[in-house]
């Protein structure tokens, strides 16, 4: 690859890594190993926190269906709506369609329609 940094070359900048240093250092100094991992740590929560809001948007859209007691609709429909199938918190694969679900809310998922939604009831908590 192209953009693969020299192995005695700091990830960060570039620099060579001095003479001296552990032979598997992968950074000139603490301040460049500090940048880099932050930088890489920002990126995966940027990443975590576009699903986490694609299922809140899934989970909000769905919520809405089931309290207006609308338990099927066709895919496309609900894509308009923003709802993203691709996106939930579970996956079974069945014969004819998907066993789904979206944290307390399931449904099945063919590759017309969504149907079978239902939210599952509160857990009881034994003391």
């Amino acid at each position: 690859m192209e953009d693969e940094v020299p192995k005695n070359h700091c990830l960060e900048c570039g620099d060579e890594i001095a003479y001296g240093k552990r032979s598997d250092s992968k950074f000139c100094c603490p301040h460049c190993r500090q940048v880099w991992h932050n930088r890489n740590r920002n990126n995966m929560y940027r990443i975590k926190e576009k699903v986490d809001r694609i299922l809140e948007n899934n989970y909000q859209i769905l919520l809405r269906l089931y309290e207006s007691h609308t338990y099927s609709m066709a895919l496309p429909l609900l894509e308009e709506m923003g709802f993203r199938p691709e996106y939930a918190t579970t996956a079974i694969h069945s014969r004819s369609s998907m066993m789904m679900s979206c944290y307390d809310i399931s449904y099945r998922m063919s590759e017309q329609k969504v149907f079978f939604i239902k939210k599952a009831s509160p857990a009881k908590h034994i003391l």
